[in-house]
């Protein structure tokens, strides 16, 4: 009976090499990007379509103690694509969100700072602006993450319904001093900003076809026209030919030799009048 008891007693026992799966990584790690020395703040990185992204990821170690392993989580959208996979990572696809889970043996100091530069991520060759934002990297210990199953097992939880997570096949990827100093520390999760930079497109080049379309087609309709009338047959009413004649004139002729006549016959009828009078 006192064997069952302290076997129950055992079993009720919480371990306490195995850390609760909600409790916080006893590390105090800062994510950190490459500092702009211009604004202060993390360097946004400009890339076109299908170059890849040269992002520095870093982290620091904001702790009193080393701590002895690391693992960096990172997660990219839509026109952002993993081209170069590491053997020391495991990646996983949802929909449009790619995660990998990379795992690194380093010891981080207090007060010291590590990071990768580049981790595979490019920009896809049809990619369009919109679709680009940034680069969310999340830095846990090794302890924290073994006392949840391991890299594998974390990336597994980020993978599409029915999927499992894919370990890279490049050489590792490793962890180095930053060149500089690291901006934007704060809490373990950093962002990076992408953006895309696509090349002018300019205005179109007018045709060739449309200056000369236009002229011709003005002149010949309104000139042309009225000199048939004015010559005979001669284009321009230029060259010699008979003289200009139209209805004008006639109308003139005529009501002159009206008139002539009227004035003739008034001249009799005045005439035969002075006499009748004698």
């Amino acid at each position: 009976m006192s064997a069952t008891i302290l076997a129950a007693g055992l079993a009720a026992a919480p371990a306490a090499a195995a850390p609760a799966p909600n409790e916080p990584d006893a590390a105090k790690l800062a994510a950190g990007g490459e500092k702009d020395p211009q604004t202060d703040k993390n360097r946004k990185y400009l890339v076109g379509p299908g170059e890849d992204v040269p992002a520095v990821l870093g982290v620091t170690n904001l702790g009193d103690a080393p701590v002895d392993g690391l693992v960096v989580q990172v997660r990219i959208l839509n026109d952002l694509d993993y081209t170069k996979k590491y053997e020391n990572c495991w990646y996983a696809v949802d929909s449009n969100q790619e995660t990998a889970w990379c795992e690194f043996d380093q010891e981080l100091a207090p007060g010291a700072s590590l990071a990768v530069t580049g981790v595979g991520i490019s920009t896809r060759t049809d990619a369009q602006a919109e679709n680009i934002s940034s680069i969310i990297h999340r830095w846990v210990s090794k302890e924290y993450a073994d006392a949840r199953g391991g890299v594998q097992a974390l990336a597994d939880q980020w993978a599409g319904q029915g999927t499992k997570a894919v370990r890279g096949t490049d050489t590792a990827l490793t962890l180095t001093a930053p060149d500089g100093q690291l901006g934007g520390l704060g809490g373990p999760i950093g962002f990076v900003g992408v953006e895309l930079v696509t090349p002018p497109t300019g205005e179109p080049t007018p045709t060739p076809t449309a200056t000369p379309s236009a002229t011709p087609t003005a002149t010949p309709t309104v000139a042309p026209t009225a000199a048939p009338s004015a010559s005979s047959g001669v284009p321009g009413g230029e060259g010699g030919g008979l003289p200009v004649t139209g209805a004008g004139t006639a109308t003139v002729a005529g009501v002159g030799g009206a008139l002539l006549l009227l004035g003739g016959a008034g001249y009799l009828i005045a005439r035969r009048r002075t006499r009748f009078v004698a």
